[in-house]
């Protein structure tokens, strides 16, 4: 008999016999003819009744189980500060990868697409300030109404009728939405069909609401038409079939599809001003209107919307044309502005002498105001659409981002 054994662990055996061979080794020794027969013990207890089937066949005392030995210290959790710097900084070399770069644009480009519409839409709310809320820019908007068409009477003879009829604005218009989303579709850009979608009936929405919405105070009883007309109807078709196309269209195609987009914009709104469809403010208006909606809807450019990794490099012909539209836009648009200051404190009075001037003003700040607008959509829809890597524009564009 061992006298030391536990009889609590010996609820642990597996069999009878296991039981008998540690109280009895001797007897068990004898029961299976000399041959230790094998232990079916439960793991947890086998170390234990070995220890105790060695005591009893050496006569020896139980060995001491030794104790474990400590284990290290658990190293101790960061702070929250630290957890949440790490986590930023690793945000932030992450929106720089390559798998980042390949289905979203630098964020870098978001931001300066959304600071340009904001911009826009500041400079359109000016512009409609200035031109209907105060006397002196209601007798600006009245006088260019009539005068510009008595300054250049032939001037309509020159120009194709897609830029003065009605019917052929909205049909080539029309025409360009198609082709716009006929490219989204054949090209399988199917995010940018459905941000085209909702950019268009935000614009529609916005300029059709707004002539209907912002009031026109009377400031001069003989100021002619007090009604507000304000943004134009038909510049904002055109500058909105405008913008579908640029968003649509592949790059080698993207800077002469800008060019066309602000020529037939800006021809269109020097015309509904010299057929005596709509005063400056009108178009300037819609452009700056139009153009910001746009450029804030390239802010949500993503995967599908983008060019394919691979394919991306810098544009030279897009770089050259949206330099040239932005810079000669904003010359423009300073020259214009410069005028019309001048001619501030005179146009109450209608002087003759000056009445080209202010034409001439007028047509700078539309020619200008449209320059600018479709540079800076052309500059932000190529570095949305195609984002290179961090060694610039010569690096070799994002890989497509690892299964």
């Amino acid at each position: 008999m061992v006298d030391n054994v536990d009889l609590n662990d010996l609820e642990d055996f597996d069999d009878l016999d296991d039981i008998d061979e540690v109280l009895n080794p001797q007897r068990a020794a004898q029961k299976n003819g000399g041959v230790k027969r094998p232990r079916r013990l439960k793991s947890p207890i086998r170390a234990k009744e070995e220890s105790f089937a060695q005591t009893a066949e050496a006569g020896e005392s139980t060995p001491v189980e030794s104790a474990p030995a400590p284990s290290s210290p658990a190293p101790s959790a960061p702070a929250p500060e630290q957890s949440v710097q790490s986590a930023k900084s690793a945000q932030r070399l992450d929106r720089g990868s390559d798998e980042y770069l390949a289905a979203h644009p630098r964020i870098s480009s978001v931001i300066a697409s959304a600071v340009l519409s904001v911009l826009g839409l500041l400079a359109s709310a000016s512009v409609f300030y200035v031109g209907v809320w105060t006397l002196t820019g209601q007798y600006f908007d009245s006088w260019m109404w009539s005068q510009m068409a008595q300054i250049y009477p032939s001037f309509e003879r020159y120009v194709p009728v897609i830029f003065t009829d009605s019917h052929w604005i909205i049909g080539v218009s029309v025409g360009m939405i198609v082709a716009a989303f006929a490219f989204a579709i054949a090209r399988k850009r199917f995010w940018t069909a459905g941000t085209m979608i909702v950019f268009m009936i935000v614009a529609f929405g916005s300029s059709f609401i707004l002539k209907r919405v912002l009031p026109r105070p009377v400031l001069d009883s003989f100021i002619p038409d007090p009604a507000n007309s304000a943004p134009s109807g038909h510049t904002a078709f055109t500058m909105i079939a405008g913008v579908l196309l640029v968003m649509a269209v592949p790059r080698v195609l993207r800077a002469l599809t800008t060019l066309w987009a602000m020529i037939f914009s800006t021809a269109v709104g020097v015309m509904v001003i010299y057929d005596g469809w709509h005063r400056p403010t009108d178009a300037l208006t819609a452009i700056l209107l139009v153009g910001a909606l746009g450029l804030l809807a390239m802010a949500f450019t993503r995967a599908s919307g983008m060019d394919e990794p691979g394919t991306r490099k810098s544009s030279i012909s897009v770089q050259i044309t949206s330099t040239v539209l932005i810079v000669a836009g904003l010359c423009a648009s300073a020259y214009g502005t410069y005028i019309v200051s001048q001619l501030y404190s005179l146009v109450q009075y209608r002087p003759e002498a000056l009445a080209v001037s202010g034409v001439q003003a007028t047509l700078a700040l539309i020619l200008g105001q449209s320059a600018a607008v479709f540079g800076c959509l052309l500059a932000v829809r190529h570095a949305t659409a195609a984002p290179l890597t961090r060694q610039g524009v010569m690096g070799a564009p994002p890989v497509p981002p690892r299964q």
